[in-house]
């Protein structure tokens, strides 16, 4: 039963996603995944995001349908291998999934995955926006972290590293397209309200 609750926690999130990216093409007629596929530092960003998505998705999918063949294979960290800290890991992902999914419907209209072109949504600045600017990404790092702890073996761990460099990274770079796009109403933004939380 433990072996299968990360990846329905994952799946849950997954599907929330997918939901509001549905839901936003049909309302505006554009898909808000705007990942690009160049050459570029964008580009670079969102491959290494969707490896990294993949990577975690067959990782937690394999924990749930062949646990002690993952085990046999990665092993699992000792430190990290207890009941209470399997509990805490769980929390997290629940806490930290819940916190992602929220922040993502709080953005409506203005939701991407990714960086568009063209800025054509209002900056979000209230509910959840006013305590954190980047509240999803801190639900996904609370996710991740949850998910080294509820699964703890090398492979979750790499993951978890890798996504927080991939989102610190795509953090600088979004910051950069909503200074371009916002000018001085963002830098007061960015005054007022902490990057994290």
């Amino acid at each position: 039963m433990l072996t299968t609750l990360p990846a329905a926690l994952m799946l849950v999130v997954g599907f929330s996603t997918l939901a509001l990216a549905i839901l936003r093409r049909r309302q505006s007629g554009h898909s808000p995944v705007v990942l690009t596929y160049g050459d570029d530092a964008e580009g670079f960003a969102g491959r290494l995001f969707r490896a990294i998505v993949a990577a975690l998705v067959v990782h937690l999918l394999a924990v749930a349908t062949l646990p002690a063949s993952v085990d046999a294979t990665v092993g699992r960290i000792p430190v990290l291998d207890t009941p209470l800290i399997a509990a805490i890991g769980l929390a997290l992902m629940a806490l930290g999934g819940g916190l992602t999914m929220l922040s993502q419907w709080a953005m409506r209209s203005s939701w991407k995955i990714g960086i568009p072109e063209e800025q054509d949504a209002p900056l979000v600045t209230s509910g959840l926006y006013a305590f954190s600017r980047n509240p999803i990404y801190v639900g996904m790092v609370m996710a991740l972290i949850g998910t080294m702890l509820a699964v703890p073996n090398v492979i979750s761990v790499a993951l978890a590293l890798s996504a927080w460099i991939s989102i610190s990274y795509q953090i600088r770079m979004e910051e950069s397209h909503l200074s371009r796009a916002f000018g001085e109403a963002y830098g007061a933004y960015c005054k007022r309200v902490r990057r994290w939380a």
